[in-house]
């Protein structure tokens, strides 16, 4: 038999279609067949050729497709793409932080740890956290934020991949949790280094917010992430599985400056030209030498401290204390003060919301960034100030209130993201790094006295008004008519003063 092979592409199916029928007769029953008989067989030698084509969407599915939110990391700015990473640093911060705090109820059953022991433990934290302060903002100031901050990083996620074979012996238990405590120490500073020399002015406001109110994040994830993987894996999964996340956040960090460092440091220069301040670009003084006696001396930085110190006694006398307030005060469950508890973070987080942009369009309207400063300030101490009020006036008559109100006026203190937390970049990006780390020592002070001040007054008095409420009210307070007085957001050279 002959056959013949078609070399070319194969001529479309004749189709038999209704213009092929004359005009005035019906289109019968066999007509309508044929027209489904040759319309399934040109389909099927369509398939047989080509493949079956694939589903066609619909005009309303793509423009759903289109609609739905999309994010490309490579596509960011250099600088934006640095605060990204440093935001996740800071979320695996607060959750190596607050790790302990539930893990220390099996660890003090397995070991027979008294109330005492288990208190030390989770007290040793602050003590290195108080220590590395000064030591990081030199650090950062001296090799950099980019350097520091991975360095921070390894050192308390090392310590806290650490913990469950130290456990057994409390010494090297409590030096753990000390190192935990440096590491997340020098961190602060090497981010404010980091944001001072890299990010603008009228963008500070977000990017500060945005990295330090990761941590709110962070807190919120360790505390439901803890007890899930004690359920199912024990206690030591939790600091074993939290310390590999920062070991890999170490990785990735030091990766990504090696394959994007000359991208990221254009971006570098061009900020600091955009800000005409030559001291953000590779420049940590004259020498090395540090003016710590015009930092010392200067007025607004004095006034910067004074109000860090009144915005961690509150905040962190409140949160250590607040569970207990809702048991032993307002007699709930102990399962429901530990879920109220969350509230303060989920409120900060809220709030940064609109803070953070608030703050920035206001520069970029041309409003002063002292004024900015003070504004935002005075609003994370007075509406906590206010709700403290209401609850000492109404909380006898409505203790539903006081749950409410108190989470979400420490929510409110998330203004200080754009207050203090950026003064220290305002006031000196050269020193950036130096004048954060002096004013976290200080701010460090409430966690190391300010805890177990609130309880001896409970002790000695019997009060959770006069005790809890009445010096958080008296710092609040003094620190608005201090910050107004003699805060200042305006750049100070410290070498000329030296």
């Amino acid at each position: 038999s002959l056959t013949v092979r078609w070399r070319g592409p194969l001529p479309a199916p004749r189709l038999l279609r209704r213009s092929d029928v004359p005009k005035g007769r019906r289109l019968g029953g066999r007509v309508r067949a044929r027209l489904d008989e040759d319309r399934a067989e040109a389909e099927a030698e369509a398939n047989r050729v080509t493949g079956p084509s694939p589903p066609s969407r619909s005009s309303g599915e793509d423009d759903l497709r289109a609609s739905l939110p999309s994010f490309d990391f490579s596509e960011l700015s250099g600088r934006y793409q640095v605060i990204l990473g440093i935001a996740i640093a800071f979320v695996i911060c607060n959750m190596d932080r607050v790790n302990i705090s539930v893990a220390v109820i099996p660890m003090a059953e397995d070991y027979g740890w008294t109330p005492t022991q288990a208190g030390l433990i989770q007290s040793a934290f602050f003590y290195g956290y108080l220590l590395a302060q000064l030591p990081g903002g030199w650090l950062a100031n001296k090799f950099g934020g980019e350097k520091v901050l991975p360095f921070g990083v390894f050192l308390w996620s090392a310590a806290t991949f650490a913990v469950p074979f130290l456990a057994g012996d409390v010494g090297p238990l409590y030096l753990s949790r000390a190192a935990v405590g440096l590491g997340e120490g020098i961190s602060p500073p090497a981010a404010v280094d980091i944001i001072a020399k890299r990010v603008p002015v009228n963008e500070r406001s977000r990017a500060t917010t945005f990295v330090f109110g990761s941590m709110h994040a962070g807190t919120i994830s360790g505390l439901l992430v803890a007890p899930l993987l004690i359920r199912v894996l024990g206690w030591p999964s939790v600091f074993v599985a939290f310390g590999a996340v920062g070991v890999v956040w170490c990785i990735w960090f030091e990766r990504f400056f090696s394959l994007n460092r000359e991208r990221l440091d254009e971006d570098l220069q061009a900020v600091g030209a955009a800000a005409g301040d030559s001291s953000t670009v590779g420049d940590n003084g004259d020498n090395g030498r540090v003016p710590w006696g015009a930092i010392a001396s200067s007025t607004p930085m004095r006034a910067l401290t004074y109000i860090h110190f009144c915005n961690n006694w509150a905040q962190y006398s409140i949160l250590a204390w607040l569970p207990t307030f809702y048991k032993d005060e307002l007699g709930m469950e102990l399962h429901e003060a530990a879920q109220l508890a969350l509230l303060p973070a989920l409120a900060g987080i809220a709030v940064s919301f609109v803070a953070a942009p608030l703050a920035d369009n206001l520069v970029e309207r041309g409003v002063g960034v002292t004024r900015v400063r003070k504004l935002m300030q005075s609003v994370a101490f007075a509406a906590p100030a206010a709700c403290m009020l209401a609850c000492l006036l109404r909380g006898e008559e409505s203790p539903h209130l006081v749950t409410w109100l108190l989470p979400l006026g420490i929510g409110f203190q998330a203004f200080s993201l754009a207050g203090l937390y950026c003064n220290h970049q305002d006031i000196s990006p050269k020193y950036a790094s130096i004048l954060s780390g002096a004013t976290h020592l200080v701010a460090s002070l409430p966690g190391v006295f300010g805890v177990p001040f609130t309880g001896w007054l409970l002790d000695h008095t019997g009060s959770w008004s006069f005790s809890l409420f009445v010096p958080c009210l008296f710092f609040y307070l003094t620190g608005i008519g201090v910050y107004a007085k003699w805060g200042s957001a305006e750049q100070v050279d410290f070498n000329l003063k030296s």
